[in-house]
């Protein structure tokens, strides 16, 4: 069974996201945008944090999305995240 976290990055693959690394930070870069899928321990939520250019994402300077809980659907969690990323 694939993970999770396998599936968001399929995703970002999917639209055309590249996969890259800035400041020891895994990132995915598409026209510009850059965005770094982040899990968060204590509310056991991914968020995909969004730098509008190469300068704000190696200053460290993302905003944070919506909050996607694993106890979320799969199928509903990927469908959110899809229109979040292509409507920001």
């Amino acid at each position: 069974m694939e993970s999770i976290e396998n599936k968001i990055i399929a995703l970002l693959m999917e639209l055309n996201y590249k996969k890259g690394k800035i400041n020891d930070y895994e990132v995915y870069e598409s026209e510009g945008k850059y965005l770094k899928l982040t899990f968060l321990n204590l509310l056991d939520s991914y968020v995909i944090e969004y730098a509008d250019s190469y300068d704000e994402a190696k200053k460290n300077l993302f905003e944070d999305g919506d909050l996607y809980p694993v106890s979320m659907d799969e199928d509903v969690l990927i469908c959110k995240m899809r229109d979040e990323i292509i409507n920001s």
